[in-house]
């Protein structure tokens, strides 16, 4: 399933856009990464490094906060209406993208974790991460480079923490930065089309009449 996961990232990369590779070289070197550490050797070196029990709960905020920048910086630099509504599409998009991703391999793969929970594969945590910061990269980095930074530096951070709360093994990690990096990047790919078909769609309205005397309905359909 794992390879499944990386062939499926793989080809994402390939039909999404060619001929251009470049903006996604980092969730495929990130997603081979990830299965070159899914070995018993790569568990047991971590096993001997990371000490057992949790850490800090830290993780489970700091993981939000590339998004809350990028949602901070929606609200203080608003410029109109339209502009809102197509980053709001986006980040949906991208969010549904990365929870689909993510759950489903937990879904499939029951993998245990170092605790000895089950579904760790792969970190949902780290995907939403990478996620908004990939996002807040896409709309901010010429404006704004010091808020890129630290929003990867609360990725990378995020991932970190989840291997030393024992939550994660590395493989699971670096197959949830590359998922949270392509769900972004995927999202801006495919959200002109989708607001097109959504544009093409609210052309037809059906409005309902009802009187005393008679049921009914009009309908406009734009050209």
């Amino acid at each position: 399933m794992r390879l499944i996961a990386l062939l499926c990232l793989f080809s994402l990369a390939v039909q999404a856009e060619k001929p251009s590779f470049k903006k996604w070289k980092t969730p495929l070197a990130l997603g081979i990464s990830s299965g070159i550490t899914y070995n018993p050797f790569a568990k047991k070196i971590q096993t001997k490094i990371v000490a057992a029990g949790h850490l800090t709960p830290l993780d489970d905020y700091i993981q939000y906060g590339p998004a809350a920048m990028y949602v901070g910086l929606n609200i203080f630099e608003y410029q109109n209406e339209e502009k809102a509504f197509d980053q709001a599409g986006v980040f949906l998009l991208g969010t549904s993208i990365y929870v689909a991703a993510t759950q489903g391999l937990k879904a499939t793969i029951t993998e245990a974790r170092p605790d000895g929970t089950e579904k760790t594969f792969s970190s949902g945590h780290t995907a939403t991460a990478f996620f908004g910061a990939t996002v807040l990269a896409h709309e901010y980095r010429d404006t704004h480079p010091e808020f890129v930074i630290a929003g990867y530096t609360l990725a990378t951070a995020t991932g970190a923490l989840r291997i030393a709360n024992n939550k994660h093994w590395v493989t699971d990690v670096l197959m949830g930065s590359a998922i949270g990096i392509a769900s972004a990047e995927l999202a801006y790919i495919l959200y002109p089309k989708v607001r097109h078909q959504w544009q093409k769609l609210n052309r037809f309205t059906l409005t309902p009449q009802v009187a005393p005397a008679y049921y009914g309905a009009s309908m406009s359909i734009g050209f």
